[in-house]
């Protein structure tokens, strides 16, 4: 723990990761083909639960700081990607309304699943 840093222990549900089943609601989207079904991929990110589920039991230490601090380093890279990416394709026509709500909502999931899954092998393996 660094200097000036409270204790925070975050009690996730055993069971939370579940919700990211909702993100396959997303799929009416090819149904129905209204734009507001595809926010419905944003749900994807309670899989990374699962990851925090299993690194919550163990006791947070240095190691475990610096692991987070890496991770988040990692993933940093994620929505600044997808930044780019809305940002090149409102410029051209392939910009459409829908490219921009996937490309949001698949960046919001994967900027969660990438730390989770990056803290995670970070935490277990190195």
């Amino acid at each position: 723990m660094y200097k000036g840093q409270r204790k925070r222990y975050v009690r996730i549900g055993k069971h939370g990761w579940l919700l990211g089943l909702l993100g396959f609601n997303g799929l009416q989207y090819f149904k129905t083909h209204d734009p507001s079904f595809l926010f419905y991929f944003s749900f994807f990110s309670f899989f990374s639960f699962y990851f925090h589920g299993k690194l919550a039991e163990e006791m947070p230490d240095e190691r475990y700081y610096m692991n987070a601090q890496k991770a988040r380093s990692i993933t940093m890279w994620v929505p600044a990607a997808c930044l780019f990416m809305i940002g090149i394709g409102s410029m051209f026509s392939f910009g459409t309304r829908e490219f921009m709500i996937i490309v949001s909502a698949a960046g919001w999931a994967a900027t969660f699943l990438t730390y989770s899954i990056t803290f995670y092998y970070l935490d277990k393996y190195c």
